[in-house]
């Protein structure tokens, strides 16, 4: 949740929050307002989950492109780049990487206005959509073992993004597990 403009914008991690715990979502806002900061501790299992997380996702990347797909990446947003006039840019780009029937967007950005979607993987399947005779899916990895409903949560409000995007609604959003033998997990 982030306050630019005057106006709260929202995530789909911020819906995961709140369908986690709705008083997590009363701190966000406090914090995004500027009425509040959380206490910040070094956490060094936080720490190596995330980088765990990082290299789960990257492992992914590396197998789509091993397997010959011709993949578009975007980096990270920066911090001090946080703001609508961003998103849209951003939105803007990876709306033409779909437009050119990429395989695979990595990092893509949704972004209506209000809610904004961080992406991990857009994937080309071939279902006709506005695009052409290809639209796309989400895939967000997860480092986890299994499907959890707030990763579930995020990968629909992604899709609910993409939909007026494409002119389509996805089919199904796909969760990249991990565990000692990662897998694909498909969601109608």
């Amino acid at each position: 949740m982030r306050l630019t403009d005057g106006s709260l914008r929202f995530s789909a991690t911020d819906l995961s929050n709140f369908s986690a715990c709705a008083h997590r979502t009363w701190l966000d806002r406090l914090r995004a307002r500027g009425e509040a900061q959380p206490v910040r501790f070094d956490d060094p299992l936080l720490e190596l989950l995330q980088e765990k997380g990082i290299e789960h996702e990257a492992a992914y990347l590396e197998k789509l492109e091993a397997d010959g797909k011709r993949v578009v990446r975007f980096g990270d947003i920066p911090k001090e780049r946080h703001h609508p006039g961003e998103y849209r840019r951003r939105a803007a780009e990876t709306l033409e990487a779909m437009q050119s029937g990429a395989d695979v967007i990595f990092q893509g950005t949704l972004f209506d206005g209000e809610w904004l979607g961080l992406v991990d993987f857009l994937v080309r399947v071939e279902t006709p959509s506005d695009l052409g005779a290809w639209s796309y899916e989400v895939v967000d990895a997860k480092l986890t073992r299994e499907a959890k409903a707030t990763a579930i949560l995020q990968t629909c409000v992604y899709s609910e993004l993409l939909t007026p995007v494409q002119g389509r609604e996805p089919e199904r959003v796909h969760l990249y597990l991990g565990g000692p033998r990662p897998r694909m997990e498909p969601f109608r």
